[in-house]
């Protein structure tokens, strides 16, 4: 129920519509029951007219005499044909109206329904954007997908279709219950106890159902994350000939996903006899007991049978309906429970009251004492690091895959918090700064380059506050400067050429040098470079690295260096081994030392010194 309410919260800022929809509701449902009374009257009061009229001086008549008295009022006292006639009108007048206020009130729900579907996912999303890098570690890309668009399209489906039968069918059903109480107090109580049996059924139907779709859900994810692994490598499932080994994959993980929709979808399909069964087993009894009540005991007239069982069995639809609603939540609540899982995971990002706004770097960065463990990880990633960069100067890492490097970069820009110590920049623990103002100060260069599905000019003006009013000179100019100019014009639209998926359709060259062109119009005061030449040849290397010549003037930098001949000119290396500094100095210094930076440079450049 909690987490029904939960959902039901994002309701509020439509409190108006939802209003107006109970309203409208409301209407429909006493113009309903309006309805059903006529038509009986037709039975009771036209086709099968009364010996004894009710007179309408009688001042001791119960609810129903004063009902069928309003009754026989508005279809007049004339002949038969003549009230026929104005029982007709009346029902189309009613039947126009009731359809009206049905409409409005599913065009409202709908509108509120759709909505809070809408509010959901944005919320997720920007929710899933503010995660630390640690989430995404953790978390399969396809699962996420999985969540955002088929969990909370099965909410759309529950909530957005039941709260309209949370709305029409219970006021619908109550109000048919007030005639029923009024028509035969009797039989009414016979109906509330069976009740009870009928709620216990459907629960115990709905639990089962949303345990199935929890589980489809999983199961669904599975297949996604299987899916978009296998897109996604394509190229190395087609050189290694795994095809035949992915299709296997794929088709026992759906045959798995089949079995559990089918039960699911049988669970539901299970739901609708079963509310008839209840529904024609609670109307064969009441006929029996009614027929006594008339037949023997003389209790209750004909037409107020009659009347009842018109009643009984208008009643019934709204309630098999009801019944059904129950199966569409608990399948909605099964995907709320994955989508509020995601919603719950707090940032370990640490938050302070105190931020301090830092717009701009002046003197220097310095780590100061960090310690970094990832979590569920046993030993530390990074021990007792201690560096001070001044700013304009230029700091390079280097070191074994695995040794920290990466870490020790991720750690300035705050994807993830230090275990223990303090970054500064300008003597200011970065945690105290404002992460927008912090991230701003920076630009970074990696050596898995991302661009996104779009135009080159739009990868390149990614990451500027309003996109809309770039100056394209700018642009120009960032492009000129990261030698992307002589591919860029080149392609049949230039700047609007579209690079394809993770920008696909340019080389790796050529997608660094789109990257390092975004870096330069951004223009930050702290530049970070992660490996951003390894994974090229060495034209392209030629072309990138003049290009990060360029990038680097005047900029404090952080490098990751994995070949040497890019950090020569450093004015300060690092080398990290096993999370820890063991050697740091410059070039020439490093070399004299002969020490690990000495025999990586002599293994890159295949000296043989002694």
């Amino acid at each position: 129920m909690k987490l029904y309410l939960r959902v039901l919260q994002y309701i509020k800022p439509y409190w108006f519509m939802v209003i107006l929809s109970i309203l409208s509701s409301f209407l429909f449902a006493i113009l309903n029951a309006f309805s059903i009374w006529m038509i009986s009257s037709l039975i009771s009061t036209i086709m099968n007219p009364k010996l004894n009229v009710i007179e309408n001086s009688s001042s001791n008549l119960s609810v129903t005499e004063k009902l069928e008295q309003i009754t026989q009022n508005l279809i007049g006292n004339g002949t038969q044909l003549d009230q026929l006639e104005k029982l007709c009108i009346i029902l189309f007048i009613i039947f126009i109206l009731k359809n009206i206020f049905f409409l409005l009130t599913n065009i409202s729900l709908s509108f509120v329904g759709n909505k809070m579907i809408m509010d959901i996912r944005n919320d997720l999303f920007s929710h899933i954007q503010k995660l630390p890098l640690s989430f995404f570690h953790k978390s399969k890309s396809g699962e996420l997908s999985s969540i955002m668009m088929n969990d909370v399209s099965n909410m759309r489906g529950a909530f957005a279709q039941s709260i309209q039968s949370l709305i029409n069918d219970p006021i619908t059903i109550l109000t048919i219950f007030c005639i029923l109480f009024i028509t035969s107090f009797k039989m009414t109580i016979y109906v509330l106890f069976a009740f009870p049996i009928a709620a216990f059924v459907i629960t115990k139907m709905g639990q089962s159902i949303r345990r199935k779709s929890m589980r489809s859900s999983i199961q669904i994810a599975g297949l996604m994350n299987i899916f978009q692994e296998t897109i996604t490598g394509i190229r190395i499932v087609k050189a290694f000939i795994m095809e035949k080994f992915e299709i296997k994959r794929f088709i026992k993980e759906n045959k798995k996903f089949f079995h559990l929709t089918f039960m699911q979808e049988n669970m539901r399909n299970l739901t609708v006899p079963i509310n008839d069964l209840i529904g024609i087993s609670l109307g064969v009894m009441l006929l029996w007991l009614g027929g006594r009540e008339v037949l023997i005991h003389g209790n209750l007239d004909t037409d107020g049978f009659i009347r009842y069982i018109i009643y009984l069995f208008a009643m019934l639809q709204p309630a098999k309906k009801l019944g059904s609603v129950n199966s569409q939540i608990q399948a909605g609540l099964a995907s709320a429970e994955r989508v509020f899982n995601i919603s719950d995971v707090k940032s370990n990002l640490k938050i302070t009251d105190d931020l301090v706004d830092l717009l701009t770097f002046n003197n220097q960065i310095e780590f100061e004492n960090v310690t970094f463990q990832y979590e569920n990880s046993d030993e530390c990633s990074l021990f007792n690091i201690n560096v001070i960069i001044k700013k304009g100067r230029t700091l390079a890492i280097v070191g074994s895959s695995g040794a920290g490097k990466s870490t020790f970069v991720d750690l300035l820009p705050r994807f993830h918090d230090v275990s223990s110590g303090s970054i500064l920049i300008d003597s200011i623990d970065i945690r105290k700064i404002e992460l927008e103002n912090l991230r701003n100060l920076m630009g970074i260069v990696s050596q898995d380059t991302l661009l996104f599905n779009d135009t080159i000019l739009n990868n390149i003006c990614y990451g500027q506050n309003n996109i809309d009013n770039i100056d394209f000179d700018k642009v120009n100019a960032a492009a000129e400067a990261a030698n992307a100019m002589e591919f860029i014009n080149k392609l049949p639209n230039q700047f609007n050429t579209i690079v394809g998926e993770k920008g696909t359709r340019l080389s790796g060259g050529q997608k660094q040098r789109i990257a390092i062109a975004r870096a330069l119009l951004k223009n930050p005061e702290i530049l970070i470079l992660d490996e951003a030449t390894s994974a090229l040849d060495s034209e392209s290397e030629r072309k990138v690295q003049s290009a990060i010549d360029n990038l680097v003037k005047d900029r404090t930098v952080i490098m990751i260096a994995h070949r040497l001949s890019t950090i020569i000119n450093a004015d300060n290396i690092i080398v990290i081994d096993d999370g820890k500094i063991i050697e740091s100095g410059t070039h020439e210094y490093l070399l004299s030392q002969k020490g690990q930076y000495k025999s990586l440079y002599d293994i890159q450049f295949g000296a043989n010194t002694k």
